[in-house]
């Protein structure tokens, strides 16, 4: 598992999650009704979804036979989404370059962008021209121990990606 957000994005979806604080303490002082109960209850829990997808990490999830990926916080599952692996049966790392955009910053540096190294997992067919995504991590320790949970768990044997394009 890995942390799902930089410490820029923490940051914006920390600010995100003042608004409902906001509505949260300018309701504790009311008389409230039905409906402002329930505007309370409401905001009160998008503030504490907020703020554990903040510091939420990312990871790979089996539930039966079937693959997730997924957010967690503190051992509960935030979001999962499945991962087909339907006539895919190798599992292969890419190191990829990205670059990550700063969303607000001085005039002095209107594009400033920090790059990174991602190692990013795919599930590809036989002969590796068909490949889907699974997740990318930015350590490359955390996508070895990805590609070791799904030989393990899964009918997967791990490849090094080579695309065999003749018929």
């Amino acid at each position: 598992m890995e942390a799902s957000f930089n410490p820029h994005q923490i940051m914006i979806i920390m600010g995100f999650s003042l608004i409902p604080l906001m509505i949260v303490i300018e309701l504790m002082d009311n008389n409230l009704n039905w409906k402002g109960y329930l505007i309370f209850i409401l905001s009160l829990l998008l503030f504490f979804y907020l703020i554990s997808l903040a510091f939420s990490r990312k990871g790979l999830l089996k539930k039966g036979n079937k693959l997730y990926r997924a957010k967690f916080f503190n051992g509960i599952t935030l979001y999962s989404n499945k991962v087909s692996l339907n006539d895919r049966p190798v599992v292969s790392i890419l190191k990829f370059k990205k670059r990550q955009k700063y969303a607000f910053f001085s005039v002095a540096k209107p594009d400033l962008d920090k790059s990174f190294n991602s190692f990013e997992i795919f599930v590809l067919n036989d002969r590796h021209i068909k490949r889907d995504s699974v997740m990318y991590f930015k350590n490359e320790e955390n996508s070895q121990r990805a590609i070791e949970f799904l030989t393990t768990q899964f009918p997967l044997r791990h490849e090094v990606f080579s695309p065999n394009f003749a018929r």
